[in-house]
């Protein structure tokens, strides 16, 4: 398919997506554990940006409503590897800095397209990552109000980077507002979070997106990459100055 270039970013040539089975495995190790267990993880436990554990049905996550269903656990480069879960840090040690510098290369390349000034010693100077792990078990349908698994919302980041490619149940919000499927996609597929509508002021968008409920939808799987500012940072963009923590609040407060 053919992205439109104001809601995705067009990568030429085409970037092939990577293989989530790694992580994967990791995150199930993880799931499999008991709840004590688990909740040792919650983000409380991090007090770092958006780390840690949330879960189906969770009041005080970051991450996600209460009503959205799904886990997730969210990993930066802003923690110490060791405070995060044992099933991970091999993914942590071995994987994750060249799976960063793929996201980072398609990033670059996005803001060679953009051309947008300070953008690109701004996204040098206090630009981390973090990687938000999904999980959706199969659910049944017909007890749900709405068939949504995750509400629609905009992403916290300055981009979106889905290196293992686009799975089925995403749709996104046109500019006419109308709610979209994007197609299972065997590309990285990148496009641009709120961190990027408020560096420029409302001139490039935050992309709307939801995680939809399919007729016979078994368990789904979502692995997304963010470029987020380094916490207790103070940030300088051309003429605006501010505090990383500010920013997440003003993020938060959208919801």
């Amino acid at each position: 398919m053919a992205f439109n270039s104001a809601l995705f970013y067009d990568l030429e040539p085409p970037v092939p997506k990577h293989s989530e089975i790694e992580l994967k495995a990791a995150f199930d190790a993880f799931l499999a554990q008991n709840d004590t267990y688990k909740n040792q993880y919650r983000q409380s436990h991090f007090n770092c940006a958006f780390d840690g554990y949330s879960f189906l049905g969770q009041t005080d996550s970051l991450n996600q409503y209460s009503y959205d269903l799904l886990y997730s656990f969210v990993m930066s480069n802003f923690s110490d590897i060791d405070a995060f879960p044992k099933e991970f840090r091999a993914f942590l040690k071995d994987t994750w800095s060249p799976t960063i510098q793929i996201v980072k290369d398609i990033e670059q390349r996005v803001i060679n397209q953009l051309d947008l000034p300070g953008l690109a010693s701004f996204y040098e100077s206090y630009i981390g990552h973090m990687v938000s792990c999904n999980y959706y078990p199969a659910i049944d349908q017909t007890k749900l109000k709405e068939p949504l698994r995750l509400s629609k919302h905009v992403d916290v980041s300055l981009f979106t980077v889905f290196v293992y490619g686009a799975n089925e149940g995403f749709s996104y919000e046109d500019h006419q507002g109308h709610i979209k499927p994007l197609y299972i996609t065997d590309r990285c597929v990148v496009f641009p979070g709120y961190l990027l509508e408020y560096l420029t002021k409302g001139a490039h968008k935050a992309l709307a997106h939801q995680v939809e409920l399919l007729e016979m939808q078994q368990a789904r799987y979502a692995f997304a990459f963010f470029s987020i500012p380094k916490p207790h940072a103070k940030l300088k963009f051309n003429d605006m100055t501010f505090e990383s923590t500010t920013y997440y609040q003003h993020y938060l407060d959208l919801f």
